[in-house]
């Protein structure tokens, strides 16, 4: 009404288009209906001057917050945007004791409560313990109170257009660090003295560093970082206010170099090739289209076989108002799709290299999923996988499309050159810079309390699983990208459990990798995934080199 101070709504749209549809024109004015308005085109009507500040807009329910990015890039872009509130800061669990002895968080329901919500009291960027989540960091990043914007980058000079966002301080309160970077490794740093910005102004800044020479399997990243000079009451010197990464250079070319080592031995024996080479072998089962052993060094790498996957477990967004994702997949099957091996065989063969093709069918209810394989075994113990997922049929809005396999249990410890460290989405990962990081399989599970899908990470270049003597696998993403976890849980584990104290990890590894898995999307009662992070009904492909890992 014009008789408020302040135009507010209630999780309204940013201006990109959205899976869930369009609400029908007649029902626009329903006042439960203001969530599907566009918030920016409320703050561009000429007819109305009012500050625009949106009420809840961020629903933070479970593995959530995508495309937080999005509204403050259009909050940003227009003066009457005030911001808006994200629901909430806290996940409001309480603790409960189960008959076991086993203390655990509580939600809707377990207390014989009738009716009830179930878990829609945990919607925190923080746990309720107050630990923080992969949300708590998307938030930090997107609401840091500077911005750095590319002016001129290249590998022989840089300038950059920096913004204090703060409404008091000078950034030359700030600690400025800057970092070039070529495939994870920080070849050049150093520092920028006193960046005299005021606050609400902005200012060309040089990045003074020595040419960078190049190389085409290299991909370079300018890093800047600014950081508290003294300490503060909330903090201490040096701690990090703000970054931002921005890319110089891609890899121009991405190409395996293959060593041309002769096989040991090939044996052929009831639909069962067994490749043997030098400290390695590998078995390929042509009845079921898949590799179902491989051996490095006389230690077994795979206890179940790569095979298609299309499923994940539903995050609470997916099973939100306007969106009932979850209830798609599950009436056409998605959540339990049988495969079918349709064909194998050996396409060409010599002493150092042997080429499989292989084709299998996923089938849903009424739709089904083609995986064509191409498996290049060389004699240097690689195995190339060029994988090809095509969807046809009546089938939902897509989860992923990818490949899941389980590995050996020795294989605990994590390294990825990607997006992290924290556990990271196509919409929520303006948190996560690309870089090296190492970890633990059993750290890549996030304890959301009613579990669900977690742990992915993208832009996976190459990922590592090593076993305590730094021995193992890797594998190196050589098509346009690549997505992936590694877990101790399947995705039939974290669908069917309903609270985190129930999951009992599994011994092995399930590493899942995707060709593209689906946003998280931005509110589990608002507007959904944006189509932009969606998975288009068509081609996609994923191709990794799988190699030994020595130390």
């Amino acid at each position: 009404p014009l008789t408020v101070d302040v135009i507010s709504r209630f999780y309204p749209r940013v201006q990109d288009e959205y899976l869930n549809p369009n609400i029908a024109e007649e029902n626009k004015e329903r006042a439960e209906n203001a969530r599907w308005e566009r918030l920016l085109s409320i703050a561009l009507n000429p007819n109305d001057k009012r500050p625009v500040l949106t009420s809840e807009y961020a629903h933070s329910m479970g593995n959530a917050l995508g495309n937080l990015k999005e509204y403050w890039d259009e909050i940003y872009s227009n003066k009457r945007m005030l911001g808006g509130f994200i629901w909430d800061w806290a996940d409001q669990g309480l603790y409960k004791t189960a008959s076991d002895g086993t203390r655990y968080i509580a939600y809707g329901g377990d207390f014989g409560d009738k009716p009830n919500l179930k878990a829609f009291c945990f919607n925190g960027i923080v746990s309720a313990e107050r630990e923080t989540t992969p949300k708590y960091f998307e938030v930090k990043k997107v609401y840091q109170p500077i911005s750095v914007e590319p002016v001129t980058l290249s590998l022989n000079e840089a300038s950059v257009l920096v913004t204090n966002r703060n409404h008091f301080i000078n950034l030359n309160e700030y600690e400025t660090r800057w970092a070039i970077i070529a495939n994870g490794d920080t070849i050049q740093r150093g520092m920028i003295e006193d960046i005299n910005i005021p606050s609400g102004e902005k200012k060309e800044v040089k990045i003074l560093f020595k040419k960078v020479k190049t190389n085409i399997e290299s991909d370079y990243w300018l890093h800047i970082s600014f950081h508290l000079k003294e300490n503060k009451p909330w903090a201490n010197k040096g701690f990090e206010v703000g970054f931002e990464q921005l890319p110089i250079k891609d890899v121009s070319k991405k190409e395996f170099i293959r060593k041309p080592i002769p096989f040991q031995k090939i044996e052929k024996n009831n639909n069962k090739i067994t490749i043997k080479g030098k400290d390695f072998t590998s078995v390929f089962d042509l009845n079921e289209g898949t590799l179902t052993s491989l051996q490095y060094e006389g230690k077994e790498m795979l206890i179940s076989a790569p095979i298609f996957q299309g499923y994940r477990a539903p995050v609470d967004n997916d099973k939100g108002f306007g969106n009932w994702l979850a209830k798609d997949w599950k009436q056409h099957g998605l959540d339990s799709l049988k495969r079918i091996a349709r064909s194998a065989e050996i396409v060409s063969e010599n002493k150092n290299r042997i080429v499989i093709k292989s084709i299998a069918e996923s089938r849903s209810k009424h739709g089904r999923f083609i995986h064509e394989y191409r498996w290049i075994i060389n004699g240097d113990g690689s195995i190339e996988i060029n994988n090809k997922f095509t969807p046809e049929g009546d089938l939902p809005e897509l989860p992923r499309l990818g490949i899941v396999m389980a590995l050996n249990s020795n294989l605990e410890q994590i390294e990825w050159y990607g997006h992290g460290p924290y556990e990271n989405y196509a919409d929520r990962k303006t948190s996560c810079p690309i870089g090296v990081y190492t970890s633990t399989v059993s750290k890549q599970y996030v304890p959301y309390p009613c579990p669900q899908e977690t742990g992915n990470k993208e832009g996976i270049r190459w990922i590592k699983l090593t076993d305590k003597q730094d021995k193992g696998i890797s594998f190196t993403c050589m098509s346009e990208k690549m997505s992936g976890s590694a877990l101790h849980y399947t995705t039939g584990d974290l669908d069917t459990a309903t609270h985190a104290y129930l999951l009992k990890p599994r011994k092995e590894v399930i590493l899942s990798l995707d060709a593209i898995m689906l946003g998280l999307g931005n509110s589990s009662c608002g507007p959904g995934v944006l189509k932009k992070y969606a998975i288009e009904k068509r081609v996609y492909e994923l191709n990794f080199v799988i190699q030994p890992v020595k130390k």
